[in-house]
């Protein structure tokens, strides 16, 4: 008993050393953390850069690389552990644990919200790391209004920006605990989404990129003709659905706009058709004549090749640049 839990001891010293040897910039206090070897890897997966893969001698070279540029470098202002869990066999041990670390005015490698697994050798009779699989949380760096719900639309989470917004929401809500649209078609869609997300998840289907994971649902218009638009995602491996959302609206007009040759003109007329806006309504807002908005508009329709404002809506929410 005594020798495991000197075992468990060394194991977590060792964690907390290569820890602060990375936030004061040591090298030399991170490198003795680790075994020295060619089976070594580093496998990382950040929110903003993906999956990075790194093994034996590669991994010191990155690390001299990281730990020297000091520019602009501030440490979290505190790293937490939690759900820490050891398991230990006479010369190997393997730990879990979910890491959260607090930004110091700007993102860090080390802020934000990580699950962490590392794989540790006893070489010497001294504990080495030898492997690290550490995935940030997406779903916290998402202002947006964000529902994760199961196959039949059942709420799991919420995230604080959808629990203030969605008991106001014109044309989404909650029967019970299920999340449901108001409109009939627009039930229909989300139901569709949902499920066409969990297949992806459950049968890891291959998709470009998590941006490529995701299908705009069309909500209908409230009362004062504004169109209201909710789009499911697959981020960490949930379901979800966001929601007043216009930077994604912005981001995705704008890969449109780049897919389809639209002008800046067109651009902006698409907005107004998106936001539920007549032609009318939409040449006052652009200070155009309704006719020359009408042609505008058959351009667009000639560019996407659909002939519906419901159609050019879709298809304008989710193209992306990988593929077409």
């Amino acid at each position: 008993m005594k020798d495991f839990e000197d075992d468990r001891s060394a194991i977590i010293a060792v964690l907390e050393a290569e820890t602060d040897a990375y936030l004061r910039r040591d090298y030399a206090a991170w490198e003795a953390c680790w075994h020295d070897g060619p089976e070594i890897r580093r496998i990382h997966g950040h929110a903003g850069t993906g999956v990075t893969v790194s093994e034996g001698a590669e991994i010191r070279q990155q690390m001299r690389r990281i730990l020297a540029d000091e520019e602009g470098w501030a440490p979290p202002v505190a790293i937490i552990r939690e759900n820490l869990n050891i398991v230990m066999g006479t010369d190997m041990a393997w730990v879990s644990y979910e890491q959260r670390g607090d930004p110091a005015g700007f993102l860090t490698e080390m802020a934000g919200h990580y699950h962490e697994l590392k794989i540790l050798h006893k070489v010497d009779g001294a504990w080495k790391i030898a492997c690290i699989v550490g995935n940030q949380v997406q779903i916290d760096n998402i202002a947006a209004p964000l529902i994760e719900v199961d196959e039949t639309a059942r709420v799991l989470w919420m995230n604080p920006a959808a629990r203030d917004r969605l008991p106001d929401h014109a044309r989404l809500g909650l029967r019970g605990k299920q999340l449901c649209a108001i409109d009939p078609r627009a039930q229909s869609d989300l139901m569709a989404a949902i499920a066409w997300i969990a297949e992806i998840r459950d049968r890891h289907k291959i998709c470009l990129i998590t941006d490529t994971v995701n299908r705009p649902i069309a909500l209908g218009q409230d009362d004062a003709g504004l169109a209201h638009i909710c789009w499911a995602l697959l981020r960490d491996g949930k379901c979800l659905i966001t929601f007043d959302d216009p930077t994604r609206l912005d981001y995705l007009l704008s890969i449109a706009t780049e897919v389809f040759g639209l002008s800046k003109t067109q651009e902006k007329l698409a907005h107004q058709v998106i936001a539920g806006c007549d032609l009318s309504q939409a040449a006052h807002a652009l200070g155009i004549s309704p006719n020359t908005a009408k042609t505008h508009l058959q351009r667009i329709y000639d560019k996407t090749g659909v002939r519906t404002q419901a159609a050019l809506v879709r298809i304008l929410l989710s193209v992306d640049r990988h593929g077409m």
